[in-house]
């Protein structure tokens, strides 16, 4: 009768050790299964803030008229009347992530990163707010005067048939800019969108 009585509390203990082990498993299961749902929301936030980078890219291209008609050769920051973005005439150095800095390139000097918290917010998508700066890819000082020399561009200033008496083009030079969206989101996502734009 004692072996049995032994035997029955041997099975006991064992079943104990099984069920905490079983525990300690689905706890392991529930948390894993909750971190790959944060992992997930965390990939959809990002991806949402690159898309409102991406609007924050097309606002840019819709203000680079207005801004070469009115104040291409002025650094603006910020924009006059209350603006959306940050603008500069020349060329900015850029970091080690390629964000432009306020250091106009080729000059001396350490190169500032930009305060983001300066630069106004252009628009908001989904929670998501987009700021937007432009610098115009021209080494300086402003105002530059030898597009050709000093800015990076495109275009020839005449083409067309080389035959003698034929109709000569000309076409407009194309000057580019980069227009640098950061977008910053919920669970302190950010993204940074970069566009290069020719405009003439």
């Amino acid at each position: 009768m004692k072996s049995t009585h032994r035997q029955r509390g041997a099975v006991l203990f064992i079943a104990l050790i099984v069920l905490v082990a079983l525990m300690l498993a689905s706890i392991a299961v529930i948390r894993s299964v909750d971190t790959a749902n944060v992992i997930a929301g965390n990939a959809a936030f990002k991806q949402a803030t690159v898309q409102a980078g991406d609007i924050g890219v097309e606002a840019a291209v819709a203000e680079l008229p207005n801004i070469i008609a009115t104040i291409v050769d002025s650094d603006v920051t910020p924009a006059p009347g209350g603006g959306t973005y940050w603008y500069y005439a020349t060329r900015r150095e850029a970091d080690v992530y390629g964000v432009p800095t306020t250091k106009q390139a080729g000059t001396a000097g350490a190169a500032t990163p930009i305060d983001w918290n300066n630069v106004p917010v252009a628009t908001t998508v989904a929670g998501n707010a987009v700021q937007v700066v432009i610098d115009r890819l021209c080494l300086g000082p402003a105002p530059v005067t030898d597009i050709e020399a000093n800015c990076f561009h495109e275009g020839d200033p005449a083409g067309g048939s080389k035959k003698v008496g034929a109709t000569v083009f000309t076409s407009v030079t194309t000057v580019f800019y980069r227009v640098t969206a950061r977008v910053a989101g919920p669970r302190n996502t950010v993204s940074i969108v970069q566009a290069i734009v020719g405009r003439g």
